[in-house]
């Protein structure tokens, strides 16, 4: 027994056999981590002038071309449908649906996504659609539209849901990409691979 509790007190079998004292400093820079992005949520909520929940992603339903995630939150905190999901200050997705606790998020780059937006300075009205990869295009363009640097794209507010004026990213210049037949695409300013908290 004496043996036994002496290698227990080496090693830790919930964090791959460190000390205890290596997973309490695993466990610190963790905590920190979580903080940090916690923070960014809070500072949001100070910030904007529009009321906000900030919420935990609990579940991840990405496929190669549907992209949605649930969150901890519902209707018991207000949360609606159609509303508009944010991370750092940028679009991610909309409300899709709503249970009491939780709701789910369908993302710029789902398939389904379909969000108006209007291209500044420029002005230019577009349709952002997601088609199932990490960047998404732009559709309906007006004809001789100009691919040029420095275009950034925002909520046009033109379905009556989501507020104009929220950004979402920047246009790609990719003249060289032939697999893209011709698409204009959008570096979102938020990953929505890598979005832990929203608000």
């Amino acid at each position: 027994t004496v043996f036994v509790n002496s290698i227990a007190l080496e090693f830790d079998p919930h964090t791959s056999y460190y000390a205890p004292q290596e997973k309490d400093r695993f466990d610190t820079l963790y905590l920190q981590t979580e903080n940090n992005q916690l923070q960014e949520v809070l500072e949001l909520d100070k910030t904007t002038s529009y009321s906000t929940v900030g919420a935990k992603i609990m579940l991840d339903k990405n496929s190669p071309y549907l992209n949605s995630v649930v969150i901890n939150k519902g209707s018991n905190v207000g949360i609606k449908l159609g509303m508009p999901v944010l991370n750092k200050g940028n679009l991610v997705g909309r409300i899709v649906e709503v249970n009491y606790i939780s709701s789910r998020i369908l993302l710029l780059n789902d398939l389904n996504s379909k969000i108006p937006a209007v291209i500044s300075p420029s002005g230019e009205q577009a349709i952002l659609s997601g088609v199932g990869k990490k960047n998404p295009t732009l559709e309906y363009l007006p004809d001789g539209f100009q691919n040029v640097d420095d275009l950034t794209v925002y909520t046009s507010g033109k379905d009556g849901v989501l507020f104009p004026g929220i950004s979402i990213g920047k246009i790609i210049r990719n003249e060289d990409d032939e697999s893209d037949e011709g698409r204009i695409r959008v570096k979102l300013f938020s990953d929505p691979t890598q979005v832990l908290y929203v608000n």
